[in-house]
C-alpha cells in the first residue's frame, strides 16, 4: 500500500506517508494546498471489486460526511482514486480510547468526561437516524483541543445502518437476520444471536464502553469468541461497585450502566439520547486513592470474527441464540 506515497489524489491531496492500515483499507497522510494536512483512508485494491465491501465503505464515507458533530470525526470530501474509493479526513493527533485503557482504568473524573462525550456523539448520530452497530474503545479516538481539552470522537461507521429514509434516502440492505457482525466483548444479545438490531444494540455496546473506561475490564472477561457470547447472553453484569477498588461510585453511575446492560432490549435505554440524559443526572466522581482491578486481570483483544465455531460449546451458543430470538 506504500505505492500511493508520493502521488497526488484529485489534484489536491499529496500523499506523504502512510499512517497505518488494516483490513479493509490503510490510511494516509496528506498535505494540501487550501488547508492543514488531511487522512486519506482508502480501500485496498483486492477489496474493490468485492461489491459489500465496496458498498460498506462508501456506506462509511456517506454517513460521516452527513454527520456533522465534535465527538464525530470530521470527514472534508470522498471520490475514487486509481478506481478505488477514498475519504478524506480531518487529521487526529491523540491515541484510541483502547489504547488509554489498556493498563488500567482512567481517572473517575476523565472517564465521566469522555463518556458524556461518546453520548453526545452517539445520541446525535442516533437523531439523526444512524446507528453505528460497532462501537467500542478502538473506535474512539481521543486527541486534545485548542486548550488542552480532552476531545473523543467517533470513529469506523462501516457497519452503520440507517434508519431514516427520508434524512438518507433509500439503499439496499448490506446484512441479513442471523449475520453476526460486530466485536464479541462488545456486542448486545440479540446482536450475538444474529437477530435484527436497533439503536438499542448502540446502547448495550456503550454501557460496556462505559464499564471499561471506569474499571479497566469488560463486564465479561472470557477466553473466547463463544463463552464471550453466551456471557453476554445469560450473565448478569456485575456492579461497579463489586469491581473497583479506592473510589466508591456513585450509585447513579451503576444504575445507568446497569439499565444499558440489560439482556432484553426492551429494557434498555431505547435510544443514546435517552441514556444519555439519564447519564447527566449523575454526579461526576472523584479521583481514586487506587487504581480499580479485578484479581490483577486485564483486558484482552478482541477474538477475531472470522474465527470457526466448533465443539460443543457452539451447539450450547447456537441453541442459547434461538431462544434468545424466540423471546426478543
Amino acid at each position: 500500500m506504500m505505492a500511493l506515497v508520493g502521488k497526488v489524489i484529485d489534484e489536491r491531496y499529496h500523499i506523504t506517508a502512510l499512517i497505518g492500515e488494516g483490513g479493509m483499507g490503510a490510511v494516509y497522510k496528506a498535505e494540501r494546498p487550501d488547508g492543514p494536512p488531511v487522512a486519506i483512508k482508502v480501500l485496498h485494491e483486492e477489496l474493490g471489486d468485492q461489491e459489500e465491501l465496496r458498498a460498506r465503505f462508501e456506506r462509511e464515507a456517506r454517513a460521516l460526511f452527513g454527520l456533522e458533530h465534535p465527538n464525530i470525526l470530521h470527514v472534508e470530501d470522498f471520490g475514487i482514486v486509481d478506481g478505488k474509493p477514498y475519504i478524506a479526513m480531518e487529521l487526529l493527533e491523540g491515541q484510541p480510547l483502547d489504547k488509554m485503557v489498556e493498563d488500567g482504568p482512567l481517572p473517575p473524573g476523565l472517564a465521566f468526561d469522555i463518556a458524556t462525550q461518546i453520548l453526545n456523539g452517539l445520541s446525535y448520530a442516533h437523531g439523526q437516524g444512524a446507528l453505528h452497530r460497532d462501537l467500542k474503545t478502538e473506535n474512539v479516538f481521543v486527541t486534545r483541543g485548542p486548550n488542552g481539552e480532552w476531545i473523543a470522537k467517533l470513529l469506523d461507521f462501516g457497519l452503520v445502518k440507517f434508519t431514516d429514509d427520508e434524512r438518507w434516502g433509500q439503499s439496499s440492505k448490506l446484512t441479513v437476520t442471523g449475520a453476526v457482525f460486530g466485536t464479541p466483548a462488545y456486542m448486545a444479545p440479540e446482536q450475538c444471536a444474529g437477530a435484527a438490531v436497533d439503536s438499542r444494540a448502540d446502547v448495550y455496546s456503550t454501557g460496556v464502553i462505559l464499564f471499561e473506561l471506569f474499571t479497566g475490564l469488560w463486564p465479561f472477561m472470557e477466553e473466547s469468541r463463544m463463552d464471550m457470547f453466551k456471557a453476554h447472553l445469560t450473565t448478569p453484569p456485575p456492579h461497579l461497585a463489586d469491581v473497583v477498588e479506592g473510589w466508591v461510585p456513585p450509585p447513579e453511575l451503576d444504575a445507568v450502566i446497569q439499565k444499558a446492560l440489560g439482556k432484553m432490549s426492551k429494557d434498555r435505554y431505547q435510544d443514546a439520547r435517552e441514556m444519555l440524559a439519564a447519564f447527566q443526572q449523575v454526579p461526576r466522581p472523584g479521583q481514586p486513592q487506587a487504581r480499580p482491578m479485578m484479581h490483577g486481570a486485564t483486558p484482552a483483544k478482541p477474538f477475531p470474527l472470522g474465527l470457526v465455531l466448533a465443539g460443543v460449546g457452539t451447539l450450547i451458543v447456537i441453541a442459547l441464540a434461538a431462544a434468545f430470538v424466540l423471546l426478543s
